[in-house]
């Protein structure tokens, strides 16, 4: 099922126009190309007025490994209107059927990069992930040996990606609700980043154990993505990295995994550390989420919450969860029970990805309820951060 808001293939160039218009963006061959990939593989959605769209944005297809589970996800990105439309809930509306129209199509999961955090809170999703940026300046870098075994070879991201598709996968930036990243996602991004570089490292035995996805300005060295299997992979990488010297003033790492690793280095005084917010996501099909979500205990008695969705209304009412011998009992009622602790939808997300327990909103005065039964629920979620290096 889909919503009258989705647009056919002949709208193509009256939303890329759109996009332009909207983003203020320079139309170029270059921006044509990975734009149409964006929209050959994603689910548009617009609104008209007198013939003209006046606003749209993709629903993107994706697949998240979620500790061990696949689970259907769509990105939503590009949500756009004309200026002289703004402020009419054209946006809101286009998001409302994109959600509706994942929830009839059995997508569990839903990301986006907010322009906003309040806006976006109003149709569920909540911040879940975060990147660390570890900066050092180019004359106070630490010396690093590479491995003994093994060697660091530099390509282009296009000629690398059969190289390091592998590890990527095996990385933690697939396992705690990263993509998996199908084939045309990864040519998507050498459409759109033609400037990243590869360096890999293999073993003796000429596997590929780590890679680094980085680019280089005139002043900066950023790694984008660093992928480390073994510890040399990871010495190697990193040595490469520092070999270049005072060639450029910063250097910095971008880390898609939140906890801090400073005490990794020598001296950690000559870091620069921050922490970003990224990205946003929230629960679409809550009933299919349970049903699959890895709990941390293969038996517990039922213990029975509240839901709020004002997105989605299947979600809302009263959810009871248990399990016996790893066979997980959901019932549903869509009417609230009393006596039971009651969250949105977006205080459940955070919760079940990781990103914040229920007894720590609950000590900020973001939730309330028996501390007790807040905790029996914590200890069913995992405790690892959510873990995004892609962007959409």
């Amino acid at each position: 099922m889909k919503s009258r808001f989705v647009l056919d293939k002949s709208a193509k160039a009256d939303l890329y126009n759109l996009y332009l218009y909207a983003f203020n963006k320079p139309d170029s061959p270059f921006r044509k190309k990975f734009w149409s990939t964006r929209f050959d593989h994603g689910i548009p959605y617009g609104i008209r007025e007198d013939d003209e769209l006046v606003s749209g944005l993709f629903s993107m297809p994706f697949e998240v490994n979620f500790h061990g589970r696949p689970f259907l996800m769509n990105g939503i990105t590009d949500v756009m209107s004309v200026p002289e439309y703004s402020g009419k809930g054209a946006a809101g509306t286009l998001m409302k059927a994109a959600l509706n129209d994942m929830y009839e199509n059995n997508v569990v999961l839903s990301y986006l990069a907010p322009f906003s955090f309040a806006y976006y809170r109003k149709f569920g999703y909540e911040q879940l992930f975060d990147h660390q940026f570890y900066q050092l300046a180019g004359d106070k870098l630490p010396r690093v040996k590479p491995a003994k075994e093994g060697r660091v070879h530099r390509t282009t991201l296009s000629k690398a990606i059969s190289l390091i598709q592998t590890a990527y996968l095996h990385s933690p930036l697939s396992q705690n609700g990263g993509l998996i990243r199908q084939e045309w996602w990864w040519h998507y991004l050498t459409e759109k980043h033609p400037e990243w570089q590869v360096a890999y490292y293999q073993n003796a035995k000429q596997v590929v154990t780590g890679y680094l996805i980085y680019t280089r300005s005139a002043d900066e060295f950023h790694v984008q993505e660093f992928v480390h299997l073994t510890p040399a992979s990871y010495q190697s990488l990193v040595s490469f990295v520092f070999k270049h010297g005072a060639g450029y003033q910063t250097y910095t790492f971008e880390n898609a995994n939140p906890n801090y690793q400073g005490d990794l280095v020598a001296d950690p005084y000559t870091l620069k550390v921050t922490t970003q917010p990224y990205m946003m996501g929230r629960i679409v099909n809550l009933q299919a989420f349970l049903e699959k979500y890895p709990f941390n205990q293969t038996d517990f008695e039922p213990i029975s919450f509240n839901i709020e969705d004002e997105t989605i209304a299947q979600n809302q009412g009263s959810w009871t969860i248990s399990a016996t011998s790893g066979e997980i009992g959901i019932e549903h009622d869509s009417e609230p029970q009393v006596n039971v602790p009651t969250f949105t939808i977006q205080q459940f997300t955070k919760a079940t990805f990781g990103y914040r327990s229920l007894t720590s909103q609950q000590s900020f005065g973001q939730i309330n309820g028996k501390t007790s039964l807040l905790a029996k629920l914590d200890q069913l979620f995992t405790t690892q951060k959510p873990v995004l290096a892609d962007y959409f």
